[in-house]
C-alpha cells in the first residue's frame, strides 16, 4: 500500500513537472515568434546567439516557474506528509 501512495505521488509530481516544461516551451516559442524583431537587433548589435536568446530564455523559466510557485503551500503539506509517512515505515 504505501508503494502505491508514494507512486501516485511520484506520478503526479511527473506530471505537475511536465506542466511546467511545456509551458515553458510555450512561451519561449510564442515569444521568439512574435519577437523575433528584437532577437535580430540583440545579433546586428554585435550579441551573440546565446546572449540574444536570454530575454526569451529568462521569460519562460518566470512562466514555467510561477504557478508552481502560487502552489508552494499545497506542496509543502504534501511533501511533509510524505516524508511523515516514510519516517513511520507504516505497513
Amino acid at each position: 500500500m504505501r508503494y502505491f501512495i508514494l507512486l501516485l505521488i511520484l506520478g503526479l509530481l511527473a506530471r505537475k513537472g511536465y506542466l511546467a516544461w511545456r509551458r515553458g516551451r510555450n512561451a519561449y516559442v510564442r515569444d521568439r515568434e512574435q519577437y523575433a524583431t528584437l532577437w535580430e537587433y540583440l545579433v546586428a548589435n554585435g550579441a551573440s546567439e546565446r546572449e540574444a536568446c536570454r530575454p526569451f530564455l529568462e521569460r519562460a523559466v518566470r512562466r514555467a516557474v510561477e504557478p508552481l510557485l502560487h502552489q508552494w503551500r499545497f506542496w509543502a503539506v504534501i511533501a511533509a506528509l510524505v516524508v511523515l509517512y516514510g519516517l513511520a515505515g507504516c505497513e
